[in-house]
This record gives structure tokens, sequence and C-alpha cells, in this order.
């Protein structure tokens, strides 16, 4: 049939009208057989959702990550399997670890996670590649944080954050 133009996933017929796809059967008897709707083809799988990344205000050093664990999840290999991961994006200065005791605190936001970096450039890596990431069944959320307070170890939430 490709000889007289027909192409796959084309309809027969002129306009291109008619099926476009053989007919299938499913026997019925001995000798006789009825015909039957052809299953539909599967869609093509959806690519991948790249995650949107709002960056507000300047870019640090500092990447701060929450939902990565839960509250009260918090343990002695967690810092050095940070620490692990983030070298991937770049060389890591120091890995910090807060679990905010507030019980009015959502669980999603209770403990948090600092990445400095040595590189602005690593910690932007990490943060494009890390938010929306999922671990242990968490969806990360990744963000920047100021380098001063980092420093100075003020990690817990002010007002809204």
């Amino acid at each position: 049939m490709q000889e007289w133009g027909w192409k796959a996933g084309q309809g027969l017929g002129s306009q291109g009208q008619g099926i476009t796809s053989a007919l299938e059967h499913q026997k019925t008897g001995g000798h006789t057989a009825v015909i039957v709707a052809p299953e539909a083809p599967a869609p093509p799988p959806e690519p991948p959702k790249k995650n949107k990344i709002k960056i507000r205000g300047r870019p640090t050093r500092v990447v701060m990550l929450r939902n990565m664990v839960g509250p009260g999840d918090v343990d002695s290999d967690l810092q050095p399997e940070i620490e692990e991961e983030c070298t991937k994006y770049g060389e890591v200065d120091r890995v910090a670890i807060f679990e905010v005791k507030d019980p009015k605190c959502p669980a999603e936001k209770a403990v948090r996670i600092f990445a400095k970096f040595v590189r602005q450039e690593s910690a932007m890596k990490a943060l494009v590649d890390l938010n929306g990431r999922f671990f242990g069944g968490r969806e990360v959320e990744a963000a920047f944080f100021s380098e001063q307070k980092f420093d100075e170890a003020k990690l817990a939430p002010e007002g809204e954050e």
C-alpha cells in the first residue's frame, strides 16, 4: 500500500477519511468470528515536566532545602549524606541542619538544611537540580539563603519565611 502513497497512521481514501488500522476479529465459534474495535494506540509518554524556579532576590552561595525530612527524622547520617550529594554541584564549604521546634510550624518547613558552597555558580546548579526533586517520598523545596545570616547561625525562620 505504501507504493500507492499510503503512510502509517493515515486513513485510507482520497482524503484520508477511511480506517487507519486493520480490522481485528474475535473468534466466537469453530467457523465464526466478530469484528471488534481495535485497541486505541497508547498515547506517547509526556516529557518530564521541568520545574519552574522563581529566584527572588540575589543568588547567594547558600542554598536552603526544606521538606527533605520530617520533624524528628534528623539523624547523625543526614549531614554527611547531604554534603556528599551537594559535592555533585561543586565544592561545599559547610552543611548545617536546623530543626524548628515550634509545633505550629508545618512539617514540610520544620527541618531546614543549609549548604554553603565555595562558588555561587555551584549553589545555582544545586538549587536548579534539587528544587522539586523527590527525596524519601518528599518533594524538596530549594531557595537561596542569606550568607550573612548563615555565617551568624541565624537559621530559624523569620516572619513568613
